[in-house]
C-alpha cells in the first residue's frame, strides 16, 4: 500500500500542469511587494461580485499568503486568490491544459488572458512589463465566469500600479 501510495505522490509531482507552476521560464523581476498587503478587505469589497452575506463568511478568516520561489508572493482572501511575480513564465502558463481557449484581454499590461476555469473560477493571467500577476475569482452561485470578468478586471487595473 505504502509503494502504491508512493507512486501516486511521485507521478502527480511530475504531471504537466504540476510541472508548469515549477517551471521557471524568462527572467522575472523580483517583486518586493507582499501580495496580502494588496489585496486588502477594502480593495476586495470595491470589486467582488459576492453579497455582503458571502462577503462576511468569506471575512471570518484570515488572508492566506506564501512565498512563491525568488520573490514571488502569493494571497487568497475573500474568494479572490492573486499571485505577484509567481515562478514561472506568462507563456509557461499560457500552454497549461485548458487554456487553450482564453481570451486576450487588450489594453491591460502587457499581454493578458482570460479564462474561465469549469465554470467556478474566472481567472486572469496579465504580464506588465517584468512583472506577471495572475487573479482566481470565485464565481458566485447563479453566475458564470463572463459576468464577473469586469470584477476581475477592475482587481487587475487596481493592482498592476501597485506592482510596477
Amino acid at each position: 500500500m505504502r509503494l502504491i501510495i508512493a507512486s501516486l505522490v511521485a507521478v502527480a509531482c511530475c504531471s504537466p500542469a504540476t510541472f508548469a507552476f515549477q517551471t521557471s521560464g524568462t527572467a522575472r523581476a523580483k517583486s518586493s511587494v507582499r501580495a496580502c498587503s494588496l489585496l486588502t478587505k477594502e480593495l476586495i469589497k470595491t470589486v467582488t461580485p459576492e453579497d455582503t452575506k458571502a462577503l462576511d463568511i468569506y471575512f471570518t478568516g484570515a488572508p492566506e499568503e506564501d512565498s512563491l520561489g525568488a520573490g514571488g508572493t502569493d494571497c487568497a482572501y475573500g474568494g479572490i486568490a492573486i499571485q505577484i511575480d509567481p515562478n514561472f513564465s506568462y507563456d509557461t502558463f499560457k500552454r497549461q491544459t485548458g487554456w487553450e481557449h482564453a481570451e486576450p484581454v487588450v489594453g491591460l499590461g502587457d499581454e493578458a488572458l482570460f479564462h474561465d476555469n469549469i465554470g467556478e473560477w474566472a481567472e486572469l493571467i496579465v504580464r506588465s512589463g517584468a512583472h506577471l500577476l495572475t487573479i482566481r475569482m470565485d464565481v458566485p452561485r447563479g453566475r458564470t465566469a463572463e459576468s464577473i470578468k469586469p470584477n476581475v478586471i477592475a482587481l487587475a487595473k487596481a493592482l498592476l500600479p501597485k506592482i510596477q
